[in-house]
């Protein structure tokens, strides 16, 4: 069998971890009962007893990361820090708190024997600043990418404010994966645990921001950005031909961007992690095959069963989603 690289997988490194126990309200690591828990949604961040998920070793570990990767058969995992990244952290310290987790990321590769590598994390107070840190990364060598939730510096993706951090990311071309945060219309969700926040709100977080980046001609202006896209693009593979409809009914909206949204779609890159066959089947016509092998590890959602299942019904793709587009992608 081919090769098997991980292009989504997470760690909550100690330092990180800490930020996150720091906070008083969502997101944040809270002791409940003894126990290290994440609380991420609303509804779990119950002042007397909040709720959240365990945090266990495997989240923290990297001798744990390496026994899932052995159990699943995993040969190589780009690596990221999970969400909330530095967005809850105000003000100019964000940047000391990048280049401190960026230096801890970059001593992975060595511990783990090269099998482990790193995306890095932007500060979150100034564009000026992000963009420079995109520059360094791909300056350095030490980190392949960056990772962001759905808003850059507190701003949504179409805010021209941004336009610095898209003129590193077009000039280094640096992947940059895209994941979902807080989740899109939380509280219709309410009631269900978690379980409707990560299924649904989850994916529709990064189809608004991704909608909102292509609407607003971003990728049209800065045509060489390599964005991956989480969870096999959202729902952007079964809605792309509604958006395309919107646009060209809407004068206003072909103002801002002269051709098919669509268009703009086929551009991005995205993981595999669609848990079934006719997904991915949408995800791999929407991105052109562009797609590569995700377990977004340590979550509970995570089923890399599943994913290599339905990976393994498309013959003439299967090596190039289980490696072959992430050794180019990253340059492995």
């Amino acid at each position: 069998m081919t090769e098997l690289i991980d292009l989504h997988s997470h760690i909550y490194t100690p330092t990180y971890l800490d930020l996150l126990r720091s906070r008083t309200r969502y997101p944040r690591v809270a002791t409940v009962d003894g126990e290290d828990r994440f609380i991420i949604f609303p509804e779990e961040d119950d002042p007397d007893h909040p709720t959240g998920r365990p945090i266990g070793e495997s989240f923290w570990s990297v001798d744990a990361k390496l026994a899932y990767m052995d159990e699943v058969g995993i040969d190589r995992t780009v690596i990221s820090l999970g969400n909330p990244w530095l967005d809850p952290f105000n003000g100019s310290e964000s940047s000391t708190h990048a280049s401190a987790l960026n230096d801890d990321l970059a001593r992975l590769p060595e511990q783990t024997r090269g099998r482990i590598t790193p995306m890095g994390v932007l500060p979150s107070h100034d564009p000026e600043a992000a963009a420079e840190t995109v520059r360094d990364i791909a300056r350095e060598h030490r980190l392949v990418g960056i990772v962001t939730g759905p808003s850059i510096c507190r701003r949504s993706l179409d805010d021209s404010e941004l336009d610095p951090v898209w003129a590193a990311l077009h000039e280094t071309r640096l992947p940059w994966l895209l994941h979902p945060s807080d989740g899109a219309a939380v509280e219709l969700l309410e009631g269900f645990g978690h379980s409707l926040p990560i299924g649904l709100a989850f994916p529709f977080e990064s189809t608004i921001a991704v909608t909102r980046l292509v609407f607003g001609g971003v990728l049209q202006r800065f045509g060489d950005i390599r964005l991956i896209v989480s969870h096999a693009g959202g729902t952007l593979p079964f809605l792309a031909g509604r958006l395309d409809a919107a646009w060209r009914s809407d004068p206003e909206a072909r103002q801002r961007l002269t051709v098919a949204p669509s268009s703009q779609l086929a551009k991005l890159h995205a993981d595999a992690i669609a848990h079934h066959e006719r997904a991915l089947h949408a995800a791999l016509d929407l991105f052109e095959a562009k797609l590569g092998f995700g377990t977004d590890h340590p979550f509970s959602i995570s089923d890399a069963k599943a994913n290599l299942a339905a990976i393994a019904h498309f013959t003439d793709f299967e090596a190039s989603i289980r490696a072959g587009h992430a050794r180019e992608l990253f340059d492995m």
